[in-house]
């Protein structure tokens, strides 16, 4: 096969690649330099495969950099993400442990930056349901929401914030509507309980 055409996309580092009037994709021109790859070059289609990966290696971890610059994510969103992109699994999982070793991906960390976040106004039960669904493993989760504080402080907060600008007493229709609101929060029963009482009671 040869090399037909070397085009540069856009203002990037990657270039397109045809051998012989066919389209291949695109190559980083790191490894266009390396090779020494240029128009008219013959070239078999395993030597070429091999330098493919090499390239495609290059530019998933690229893009994990990318995806990730903005905020935190968990190894499994990363690992969905580079997937979705049509990258190779093996090379997804070489882009994983490199972020790892570089101390961009724990998702000890994120779980426990999360839970900070969110524990501002969420219950524990809304944070482990997150962080499951996000993709933490389960030890890791258990072990975070057995050391997180109680969610008084949180609940109460939220249950205050709701109660601004109601007319109190509340009648059993709102009391409803309040409970139900704390617990899509995340809040448990005993929490709402406490906290409806306390609050209630104060006002």
């Amino acid at each position: 096969m040869q090399i037909t055409l070397l085009k540069q996309k856009g203002k990037s580092e990657e270039y397109y690649i045809e051998l012989d009037g066919v389209k291949k994709g695109t190559l980083q021109l790191e490894v266009i330099y390396k090779h020494h790859l240029k128009e008219g070059l013959d070239i078999d289609e395993s030597t070429y495969n091999l330098i493919k990966e090499e390239s495609d290696r290059l530019t998933c971890f690229s893009k994990a950099l990318e995806y990730i610059s903005s905020r935190l994510k968990t190894e499994n969103q990363m690992k969905e993400y580079l997937l979705k992109k049509g990258y190779l699994y093996s090379i997804v999982l070489e882009a994983i442990e490199k972020l790892k070793e570089y101390g961009y991906l724990n998702d000890e960390y994120y779980a426990k930056t999360y839970a900070e976040i969110a524990g501002k106004d969420k219950g524990k039960r809304y944070i482990k349901q997150q962080l499951l669904i996000k993709g933490v493993k389960n030890d890791i989760v258990d072990n975070l929401i057995q050391n997180l504080e109680n969610d008084d402080c949180a609940c109460k907060e939220v249950c205050t914030k709701w109660l601004k600008n109601k007319q109190l007493p509340l009648v059993q229709k709102d009391k409803e509507k309040l409970y139900r609101f704390l617990l899509a929060r995340g809040f448990d029963f005993d929490t709402i309980k406490h906290t409806l009482n306390d609050v209630l009671n104060e006002e």
